[in-house]
């Protein structure tokens, strides 16, 4: 039996490009099942959880599963999911992810105002505290900032021996057929094109689709709060470079 595809990610890190990848060269739908308030259904709730998971047991779902869930909600559903579910986990460079969300909020339409906070540049909305319907996808209720709760999120999910496939946004950039040729290995099928989806693909509004566009907007005080954030935790390396103490000032004088 094909394997069920769940993409898991924090917003704005490339969750539909690695849908739309996954669509468009295995014959997945791109219409997404995403695990979120609209399925009425406390994810807190570890049993209601599992329960509708579990719905899709032994039976083939077309549609990629999305969820922007933090590792705590799936941590005990893992190994039974893996059975019949290929878990993929995309990640981005920080500052990209900070940059994208904060236009994306911004740019959402008043009735959808309360999903999480808008400010008037990146630097501040990475410095606020997380609101919202944003939260939902948070495992505890512990006021963290916006930037916090992207390093909590890549954290958790990078932990060793995960029973995941993770990709950077960067690699689907750069190396695209090779994302694909890892797709295949892990489903178990092999591709039946290599096409790399456009910008106009199904997504949720689609900004800039390119690397490194937080350049334009970042200043060097936003830099400087997002490399000691990043710092204080283990999550350093889920950036295109690790950033250290030691190489900040090397990193500045080369980008």
């Amino acid at each position: 039996m094909r394997k069920n595809i769940v993409v898991i990610s924090h917003e704005r890190s490339g969750t539909h490009f690695l849908i739309n990848t996954i669509a468009q060269c295995f014959g997945y739908d791109p219409n997404a099942i995403s695990l979120d308030h609209t399925k009425n259904i406390d994810w807190r709730d570890q049993d209601a959880f599992q329960n509708w998971m579990m719905q899709y047991q032994n039976r083939f779902v077309p549609n990629v599963f999305k969820s922007h869930h933090a590792y705590p909600f799936f941590a005990p559903l893992l190994d039974q999911l893996q059975t019949d579910f290929a878990l993929f986990y995309v990640q981005r460079d920080g500052r990209d992810v900070m940059t994208s969300f904060w236009t994306f909020l911004n740019r959402l339409p008043a009735s959808l105002n309360g999903w999480g906070p808008r400010s008037s540049t990146v630097g501040s909305f990475m410095r606020a505290t997380s609101t919202g319907r944003v939260t939902q996808y948070q495992f505890n209720s512990d006021p963290v900032t916006m930037l916090e709760r992207w390093v909590n999120q890549v954290h958790g999910w990078n932990r060793n021996g995960l029973p995941i496939h993770r990709i950077s946004y960067e690699s689907l950039h750069n190396d695209h057929d090779g994302i694909v040729e890892m797709i295949a290995q892990a489903i178990g099928q092999r591709p039946l094109a290599r096409a790399r989806p456009a910008l106009n693909a199904p997504s949720i509004l689609p900004w800039k689709g390119k690397v490194g566009t937080w350049k334009e907007y970042f200043t060097e005080a936003d830099e400087e709060y997002f490399c000691q954030t990043v710092n204080r935790g283990p999550t350093g390396r889920t950036l295109p470079r690790k950033i250290t103490r030691l190489a900040r000032k090397m990193y500045k004088s080369l980008f």
